[in-house]
C-alpha cells in the first residue's frame, strides 16, 4: 500500500509522463491520435484480403474474431517490448533525483492502454457492418480492459526488473512472445484445436485474456465464469508477482543502470 501511496503523490509527474508518451508517438504525425482508430481498419482490410481471399479462411466473419482476439494482444505485446528499456533509459535520472522508479514503466503501459482504448471504438464500429449489434454482453468491456491492464501491468514490472539485471533478456522476450502468440488462440479459436489438447489453453492467461473481449464482441454473449475467474486470476497474479519482483529489487536499479 505505501507503494501505491508514494505513486499517487507523484500522480502529477506520471501524467506528465503519460502525456509526453503520447505526444512523442505521434509528433510529426498529420492524423496523430486518429491512427489509434485507423489502425484496426486498415488491419480488417487487410486480414479480410488475405485469409478470405487468398486462403480461403473459412471462418464466419474472420475479420471480426482475429480483430478481437489481435487487439488485446497487442496492447500486451507493445506494453511488454516497450517496459524493457523503461527503466535502463532514465539511468541518468534516477542517480541525480529521486521519484518512484516504477512510474517509468508503468506510464508508458497508460500510455498504450489509451490507445487500446481508443482502437476499441472502430472495433465496435466494425461489429455493427458485420450485423453483430450492440448486445447487453458489452457493458463487459470495461471489465476485460481491467483484467488486460492488470496482466499487462504485472509482465511490465517484472520484465522491466528482469532487464536491468539481465541485458540479453531483451532478445529472450522477442522469442518468448512470439512463442506465446502462436499458443494463444488469437489467430484462431479453442474450437479449432483438438480435443485433448484443449485442456492445455486453461493454463494460457492469455487464452482467458482473449476470450473475454471475443465473447461480447464477436459471440454477443458474455464470457464464460470460468473465463473471467481465469482471467481475472491472471491479472491478479501478474501484479503479484511482478510487483514483489520490482519492488524488492528496485533499489539495485541505481548500480546496475
Amino acid at each position: 500500500m505505501s507503494k501505491l501511496a508514494e505513486l499517487y503523490q507523484y500522480r502529477y509527474l506520471l501524467s506528465v509522463l503519460i502525456s509526453s508518451e503520447l505526444k512523442l508517438r505521434y509528433r510529426r504525425s498529420t492524423l496523430g491520435f486518429l491512427w489509434s482508430m485507423l489502425n484496426p481498419l486498415l488491419m480488417m482490410i487487410v486480414i479480410t484480403a488475405v485469409f478470405s481471399q487468398v486462403m480461403r479462411f473459412q471462418v464466419h466473419d474472420y475479420a471480426l474474431l482475429l480483430l478481437a482476439g489481435i487487439l488485446p494482444w497487442t496492447f500486451i505485446s507493445q506494453t511488454v517490448s516497450n517496459s524493457l528499456m523503461s527503466i535502463i533509459s532514465k539511468g541518468s535520472l534516477l542517480q541525480k533525483v529521486y521519484v518512484p522508479k516504477s512510474i517509468f514503466p508503468l506510464a508508458g503501459a497508460a500510455a498504450n492502454l489509451v490507445n487500446f482504448v481508443l482502437s476499441l471504438v472502430p472495433l465496435l464500429g466494425i461489429g455493427l457492418v458485420f450485423g453483430h449489434g450492440l448486445s447487453l454482453s458489452l457493458i463487459f468491456l470495461p471489465v476485460a480492459t481491467l483484467f488486460v491492464a492488470m496482466f499487462a501491468c504485472g509482465l511490465t514490472l517484472l520484465f522491466s526488473c528482469l532487464n536491468v539485471f539481465f541485458r540479453d533478456f531483451t532478445h529472450m522476450t522477442d522469442v518468448l512472445m512470439q512463442a506465446l502468440f502462436y499458443a494463444s488462440p488469437i489467430i484462431y479459436t479453442v474450437e479449432m484445436v483438438p480435443e485433448k489438447f484443449r485442456p492445455i489453453f486453461r493454463f494460457n492467461p492469455v487464452s482467458s485474456l482473449v476470450e473475454c473481449f471475443r465473447a461480447p464482441i464477436y459471440r454477443g454473449t458474455f464470457p464464460t465464469w470460468a473465463d473471467i475467474g481465469f482471467a481475472f486470476g491472471a491479472g491478479c497474479l501478474s501484479l503479484l508477482i511482478g510487483g514483489y519482483v520490482f519492488f524488492r529489487n528496485e533499489n539495485e536499479f541505481v548500480l546496475r543502470v
